[in-house]
């Protein structure tokens, strides 16, 4: 019987019940791979059982399925894993030949894709499987695959799974002694990070390996160590419901074994209370109850069995499961037999005993012995003669294999342990050539350098004469960059020699004005009422302001006499530009009492540097106003091509500022610098500056772009 359970839960051990998840919204994802990843996660999630939903293998199935669409032919890593995720969908549903038809799927896109991790996640998977089918070979070829996978790989996380996996081929070989080896490698390996791994799954799969290999001990009739390792994995019951169910339910069969029906008792009401509200039954529950009954009915406690006989056979006729109705028809036969309902338990064996046959000698040994002792008690002695003898030769097959399987078993352990000490000592011999190599090849090197010491030295003697030849033409060089360098340096100078002219210059009037101001509210504060206080600062102000305009100017200037300084180009609004720079002229406007004429567009613009072009007409209209006398006229006109200053002007004419406008050098005297700042920019921007004579008493100042 314990065997039959093992046949039942072998395929859990790789294939984790599947959970309720919420799917990602891939019309928010824009890039492929991230909506392949997140359906990836998705699907990853839905392995792990946390609710217990009774549709999530078809979820599963579905979402590998729509992951297969998502991905592109030549992606054979990303398709290997939605093969495999819809090859489990399938086997959940016991849909077997169209969970090995999509394992094998998984498994050729791995090989495309040479990833070792999805390979033998494949051939695990269809190990097991090509076992439920009955298909030897195809067995075997998996297990070959692996085998080549284990002998060269040193991934942990691969190796762990393939032990495993190894672990569960022996025990269906029964070769008991190299499946324990395996499965308590794999335990091992899975030790080492099972209390720390972010992932459930980690524990999840340790848990699961736990419960393997105390069946494995059950097998072998030690029960004390199968409780042990039910132990192990105990701490990680609350991960999935799939692991507490076959945690408490292998903690049943293992106390009913052990004869502790106290303690199988309680793990049974555990079992009941923990499944109360799942959505649906478990198997475990089913194998449970029927452990219990077995357990009786060994010790001919009849009226104590009948209870957990009639409720194992009542939930697996509500699952539906094949497997688990064939248990119950099986263990209710016997009780029939054994309580001399022979009719019931002729009928109910009869009806088991096919299925044993194609499942299990073992199985089908007990059925057929049963059944002889059932036609026995009935009357019908050729019956149970009949099945007497074929129970008897059946045993004898048994008897033959079982003694065949244990030389098996131990000349698959000795060869084993000899593959493995050979491996040992050939990684050991590996090592030691590795040295024995590492120091030819030092001394080797240690050669190679002694040649090339020599070379280099012989070259050393012609690299000086050459030198020396290399280093008088940089010499050279050095002196002609000297010269330049020292030719930017008077440039330099000049520049800033003409900086602070210019700032003698353009700050001398406003900072005077500011003061004599400031010295006025001081010398004579009496005359200042609230009113003419008012004004005053007001004007202070605006002389302030002035001041900063007039730095700010300076500043652009300086920084265009820069070679990497480069104007920034963008539409302007003359018009707006030309009002806002009228503004900072409005106090000498007033005590000058003059008249400014503006005509233009509000519609004319330009592509242009802002701030160079309101320095330059700032310069203009500034030089205008003090070039004029009191109650005069400035006309300002702008269109599409120019921007015209006119004034009247007594003292200056345009051929000499034209003349201040061709010179290199200016003195800081007069106003040849304001002039000198509206040249540099014009010519940064690209644009013409120059003077016209209108009459003998007016001059125009011209920004032409034409």
């Amino acid at each position: 019987m314990r065997k039959l359970f093992f046949i039942l839960f072998i395929l859990l051990s790789i294939v984790a019940a599947t959970a309720q998840a919420q799917a990602p919204d891939l019309s928010k994802i824009k890039n492929d791979k991230e909506k392949i990843k997140a359906w990836i996660d998705y699907c990853s999630i839905l392995r792990l059982n946390k609710s217990g939903a009774k549709n999530n293998y078809i979820v599963l199935q579905e979402a590998g399925l729509k992951g297969l669409q998502l991905t592109k032919a030549d992606d054979a890593e990303d398709r290997a894993s939605f093969f495999l995720y819809t090859a489990l969908g399938y086997y959940y549903q016991i849909k077997f030949d169209s969970a090995q038809y999509f394992f094998y799927q998984s498994l050729n896109s791995a090989k495309l894709a040479k990833s070792t991790k999805l390979i033998a996640g494949s051939a695990e998977a269809l190990m097991s499987i090509n076992f439920q089918l009955q298909q030897p070979a195809k067995v075997d070829d998996c297990k070959n695959i692996l085998q080549s996978i284990a002998d060269t790989t040193k991934n942990e996380a691969i190796l762990q799974d393939i032990y495993s996996a190894f672990g569960s081929y022996y025990q269906q070989k029964s070769y008991y002694s190299t499946a324990q080896d395996y499965f308590i490698k794999s335990l091992q390996l899975r030790e080492k990070q099972v209390d720390t791994a972010q992932n459930p799954k980690t524990r999840f799969d340790y848990a699961i390996q736990c419960d393997q290999l105390s069946k494995l001990y059950l097998n072998t009739d030690m029960a004390d160590k199968s409780l042990s390792a039910l132990r192990l994995g105990e701490r990680f019951a609350d991960i999935s419901p799939v692991v507490s169910n076959r945690l408490l339910s292998s903690f049943v069969e293992a106390f009913t074994t052990s004869g502790n029906i106290d303690s199988a008792l309680f793990y049974n009401n555990q079992l009941e209370i923990h499944t109360r509200n799942q959505s649906i039954f478990p198997s475990e529950i089913v194998s449970s109850n029927l452990n219990i009954a077995i357990y009786y009915i060994d010790h001919r406690q009849y009226n104590q069995s009948l209870p957990y006989v009639n409720k194992g056979d009542s939930l697996a006729a509500l699952i539906q499961s094949p497997f688990l109705i064939f248990q119950a028809q099986m263990i209710k036969g016997r009780y029939f037999e054994e309580t001399g309902k022979f009719e019931q338990a002729i009928s109910l064996l009869t009806q088991s005993l096919p299925v044993a046959k194609q499942l299990n000698k073992e199985l089908y040994s007990s059925i057929l012995k049963y059944m002889a002792l059932a036609y026995k008690g009935k009357g019908d002695i050729n019956a149970a003669l009949q099945y007497y003898e074929q129970y008897t030769q059946v045993q004898d097959t048994l008897t033959k294999e079982k003694i065949s399987r244990t030389f098996a078993d131990l000349e698959t352990h000795y060869q084993t342990n000899e593959k493995e000490n050979r491996i040992i000592s050939l990684n050991q011999k590996n090592k030691l050539d590795l040295l024995e190599l590492k120091q030819a090849s030092n001394t080797r090197t240690l050669l190679i350098l002694g040649l090339i010491s020599l070379g280099i030295f012989s070259l050393l003697l012609y690299f000086i004469y050459r030198n020396k030849e290399k280093l008088n033409k940089i010499l050279n060089q050095r002196n002609r960059q000297l010269d330049e360098l020292n030719h930017e340096l008077s440039i330099a100078n000049d520049t800033k020699a003409r900086l602070f002219g210019v700032i003698s210059h353009d700050l001398r009037t406003p900072v005077s004005r500011i003061v004599q101001l400031l010295h006025l509210k001081k010398e004579n504060p009496e005359y200042f009422n609230n009113e003419l206080r008012r004004q005053h600062e007001d004007r202070v102000n605006k002389a302030s302001q002035n001041v900063l305009e007039t730095m700010e100017d300076l500043l652009l200037w300086s920084k265009s006499q820069m070679n990497n300084f480069n104007p920034e180009y963008k539409v302007i609004n003359i018009a707006v530009l030309l009002f806002r720079e009228m503004e900072l002229f409005e106090e000498q406007i007033e005590e000058k009492e003059l008249l400014m004429n503006v005509q233009v567009n509000p519609e004319i613009s330009q592509n242009t540097d802002e701030n160079f072009l309101a320095v330059i007409l700032r310069n203009l209209i500034q030089n205008a106003i003090s070039q004029c006398d009191n109650k005069a006229t400035i006309t300002i006109h702008a269109d599409a091509n120019a921007i015209s200053v006119t004034n009247p002007s007594g003292s200056k004419n345009a051929a000499d500022l034209n003349s201040v406008l061709q010179q290199s050098e200016v003195s800081s005297k007069g106003s040849g610098l304001g002039i000198q700042i509206v040249k540099d920019l014009a010519t940064r921007l690209g644009i013409k500056i120059f003077y016209q004579q209108k009459d003998e008493d007016s001059i125009m100042a011209i920004v032409s772009w034409v």
